[in-house]
């Protein structure tokens, strides 16, 4: 009679303890569950192909390049401006050609993939350093003695054009002198760690709160109905 009741006791618990374990067991699998769910859905941000790189600097160095060779173009190459200005678009110009030449070597090895590709890129940075340092030649030029030029053949309009470039450089490098004084440059990927890290913290908090009320005693498990 004991092995029977045994077996009956077994075969049919009493729904007052059977129940409320096998519930918190399973909420507390859901919700451990659920964090690693969403810990696991925060992807890494996949770097962008050296390919789709190249060919994005060298769209955008050539539609630059070509507003300038056209406006160079278009008022007689500059032949009757003085000497400086001239020589100040000359060098501005044949800069943004090596450029637009490494910017191309860089497409062909990235898409071979070769090592020349680092070659062309350190090519490319010297080239930025020489473009920087012909407009800061140009923001001189385009303040200094002979910043009202009057000239034949639209020498006026390409040193106006000129000064235009210097003060947008200073409006830009103040810009930027004001956000690095201010913070504003704050780095990207500590920024991000820092929203992760308080969503996570928000997490574990809403987790601790249902395994809290979980485990506190409910109108069952003390025996009341």
């Amino acid at each position: 009679r004991r092995s029977h009741r045994c077996l009956d006791a077994v075969r049919c618990p009493s729904p007052r303890y059977s129940s409320i374990p096998s519930t918190k067991m399973s909420s507390r699998f859901l919700v451990r569950q659920g964090s690693q769910t969403v810990i696991v859905r925060i992807p890494a941000q996949e770097p962008p192909s050296p390919v789709a790189e190249a060919m994005c600097a060298l769209i955008v160095n050539l539609i630059v390049a070509a507003a300038w060779l056209g406006l160079w173009v278009d008022y007689d190459m500059a032949e009757n401006c003085d000497k400086e200005l001239r020589l100040w678009y000359d060098l501005v110009l044949g800069g943004m050609a090596f450029g637009l030449a490494c910017d191309l070597g860089a497409v062909i090895a990235a898409r071979l993939e070769s090592s020349w590709l680092k070659i062309c890129k350190v090519l490319h940075n010297l080239d930025q350093l020489f473009e920087l340092g012909v407009m800061l030649w140009g923001i001189a030029l385009a303040y200094g003695k002979k910043s009202a030029r009057v000239g034949a053949g639209g020498c006026k309009v390409l040193a106006t054009w000129q000064k235009v470039n210097a003060t947008f450089i200073l409006v830009v490098a103040s810009l930027a002198m004001c956000m690095i004084l201010t913070g504003g440059g704050e780095d990207a990927e500590k920024a991000e760690e820092t929203y992760v890290g308080a969503e996570m913290t928000k997490r574990m908090r809403a987790q601790q709160e249902l395994e809290e009320n979980l485990e506190a005693p409910t109108p069952r498990s003390r025996g009341t109905i």
